[in-house]
């Protein structure tokens, strides 16, 4: 029921923008050139940023079949409201401009998301395939799985500024904001670096949680088969 509200949402979000760019470009005699450039440029943002958003929320029905893996419900529904939120709504709310903190909301959640994928995927095939992979490398691998993905994300944002001439990693930021660093460090490595280290918090949490899940699964296993074991002995 979520997912469908979300993209049928979406796919309204696009109509309507579309139907205001289209109206808008007939009454080039009403406004101005300038300003009728730059609304219909907004709107058609919008849409792009709307049907970027729809695409993306297949993305776990992609990982499922692709690479056999089931995801369970509750992060199906956190994966489709973190892309909703972090594509769309921020960019159609101009949240990073509004809110500096928000940025760091979204890496830290993407930590979290990233790291308990990791961990399903290797603790998946760990079963299927009997690797009797130990909880301290499972851990380590949804860790390192969240913060590699973070680590591509920023090359993205890096590549994006470079040739497209976009500002990802350097914000109007008011005087108010607090950032990791030195001021000589300049804002751009400040943001690299905070996203980085947030999104190693992140990852970090994941990762103690599903170590634990798996330990705790473990000696209750053992403590399990060993009270199955006694009750076997005493029956003989």
């Amino acid at each position: 029921m979520v997912f469908r509200i979300i993209r049928v949402g979406l796919i309204i979000s696009v109509l309507l923008h579309l139907g205001i760019a289209i109206y808008l470009s007939l009454q080039d005699k009403v406004i101005g050139q300038g300003e009728l450039t730059n609304e219909i440029a907004k709107r058609m943002e919008f849409i792009f940023y709307a049907v970027l958003t729809f695409i993306l929320t297949f993305t776990y029905d992609i990982i499922e079949k692709r690479g056999n893996v089931d995801i369970p419900v509750v992060l199906e529904i956190a994966i489709l409201i973190f892309i909703y939120l972090s594509v769309f709504f921020t960019q159609r709310f101009d949240l990073f401009n509004t809110f500096y903190w928000w940025d760091d909301i979204l890496h830290g959640t993407s930590g979290v998301i990233l790291g308990f994928i990791g961990f399903i995927i290797v603790y998946q095939l760990n079963s299927r395939y009997n690797m009797n992979m130990p909880p301290l490398l499972i851990a380590i691998f949804a860790f390192s799985f969240a913060l590699t993905i973070g680590v591509f994300w920023e090359f993205a944002e890096f590549a994006s500024d470079v040739l497209f001439g976009t500002t990802t990693q350097d914000w109007n930021l008011p005087e108010t904001a607090k950032l990791m660093g030195k001021p000589y460090q300049g804002s751009g490595l400040r943001d690299t670096m905070s996203d980085l280290i947030i999104d190693s918090i992140g990852a970090c949490i994941a990762s103690v949680i599903s170590y634990y899940l798996i330990a705790k699964k473990e000696i209750f296993w053992r403590q399990w088969r060993k009270s199955g074991e006694k009750a076997d002995t005493k029956e003989k």
